[in-house]
C-alpha cells in the first residue's frame, strides 16, 4: 500500500482479526470499517448487479459451491449451516443458469 492509501472493510469470518498496527501506522493509513446497513438501498441494488454480472463473467474471487433455484432456499440454508460445499450457497433468482 502506498503512504496515505486507505483499506475498506466489509466482512471477516474471524471473531478477532489481526490488523497489522505498526505497519499501517507507517503508511498513514486509514481504515473504514463498513457494515451493509450504512449504504443507502441504491448503492446497494449497484452492488448486487455488478457482483452479478462479475460473477456470470466467470470472476473467481467469489468462490461458489452451489448455485440453486429459488424454491430450493431450504436446501441453500442446509448447506450454509452444515459448512458444504466448500464455497457459497447462491440463490438464483432468474430462472437461469450461471
Amino acid at each position: 500500500m502506498r503512504e496515505g492509501g486507505s483499506i475498506a472493510s466489509y466482512a471477516t469470518n474471524r471473531p478477532n482479526p489481526e490488523i497489522p498496527f505498526w505497519n499501517l501506522v507507517f503508511k498513514n493509513a486509514r481504515l473504514y470499517f463498513l457494515g451493509s446497513d450504512d449504504f443507502p438501498a441504491e448503492a446497494k441494488r449497484r452492488a448486487v448487479a455488478d457482483l452479478s454480472d462479475m460473477l456470470a463473467h466467470g470472476w473467481v474471487g467469489y468462490p461458489i459451491g452451489r448455485v440453486l433455484p429459488l424454491d430450493e432456499i431450504a436446501t441453500a440454508h442446509e448447506l450454509v449451516e452444515q459448512g458444504g460445499p466448500r464455497g457459497r450457497a447462491l440463490l438464483d433468482l432468474t430462472g437461469g443458469a450461471f
